[in-house]
Parts: structure tokens; sequence; C-alpha cells
């Protein structure tokens, strides 16, 4: 469980996480837990995860071991990355594909921010790019609701909307705790 929010307004991108694990009624929080981040930096993007903790570990061990070229710019860079992901979480990692849906799941999704913009791709590696701010998790209703309550307040910054939406999520959301983490960019020009 999670809250992970995406905010994109004026010449900046900010991405922010909260940074509780649950474990079915379990909770482990960064009291406890040292690597509690579910936010990692893969070159000039910062990729915030939601679903199974071990989603990101795999995820991010595949990102520091692949000599492929990925990109992160546009849905289509993102899709093919999500396609390539699936391939070694299924080949390397042990997922579970017994799905009986049209298309199997990877079990995780991943919000982007990056220079290029805001980006969410779905655990059907369904890749969007969005145009003010998005969230993912357990807590994305609460997050959705409070960013969209405050996103034209012209005094909110891309980083003040993303804390809001993961404090909301904190506040609300019982898979979702303390302290946060949050992260910003400059869009490209």
């Amino acid at each position: 469980m999670s809250t992970i929010t995406v905010v994109k307004k004026n010449d900046l991108v900010a991405i922010s996480a909260d940074t509780l694990t649950t474990w079915g009624s379990t909770k482990e929080s960064s009291e406890y837990i040292v690597n509690c981040e579910k936010i990692f930096k893969f070159k000039d993007n910062y990729l915030g995860f939601s679903g199974s903790a071990v989603f990101q570990t795999a995820v991010q061990e595949i990102l520091q071991k692949t000599k492929k070229k990925l990109s992160f710019e546009n849905v289509a860079g993102i899709f093919q990355f999500g396609t390539f992901l699936h391939s070694k979480l299924k080949d390397s990692y042990f997922l579970r594909a017994d799905d009986d849906r049209s298309f199997e799941t990877s079990r995780g999704e991943i919000l982007i921010a990056n220079s290029s913009g805001i980006f969410g791709m779905s655990e059907y590696r369904y890749v969007q790019k969005y145009k003010k701010f998005y969230a993912h998790g357990s807590g994305n209703e609460y997050s959705l609701g409070a960013m969209f309550a405050v996103y034209n307040d012209e005094n909110k910054t891309a980083e003040d909307i993303a804390k809001i939406g993961v404090l909301a999520g904190i506040e609300f959301d019982d898979g979702t705790g303390s302290p946060l983490e949050c992260y910003t960019l400059n869009l490209k020009k």
C-alpha cells in the first residue's frame, strides 16, 4: 500500500511518496525500516512505485543491470520499457502470470517524473502522460481530491501540491504513513 503523487505546474514537476510498507495488518514504518523509500532515481528520472514491495526491488535491479538503452521521455519509450520489464520479471524474478485477463499484469504501478513531464504506467503497462497531476496507490482517491482542491492556487508550487496529495493519503488511508519524500525537477524549455 502506498500513496505516490506526480505534479506538473509552471516550469516544475514534482514526485512525492509516503514511506510506510504494510504486510497484511503489520506496519513497517521508517522508524524500523532503513530502505523505506518508494521513489528511485534512474539517470534523470524519478520513478515512484506502488504495489508489492518486491516489485520496486526487482525493477531497481533490472534497471541497474541492463545495458539496453531505455527512454522515459515519452509514452512510446515508457511502454517499450514496460514490455521489457514484464519479460524480465517473468524470466528472472518469478512473476506469477496466472491471470485470467486479456493481458498479464506486472503486479505494480510506476509514476515517473522527469524534465519531459509526468507519466504513469499501470500494472498492465498502459502508459499515460499527465497534464497537471496524478496519484497511484491505496491513498490515490484522497490524493487526487486534495490536489484538485489546491492545484489552481497561485501560491502553491508543484512540490507543495505533490506533498499535499501524499499528506491526504497519510491522513485518511491506513496503508499510507509518514514521513514523506519529495523530489522536484525543471521541465525542458
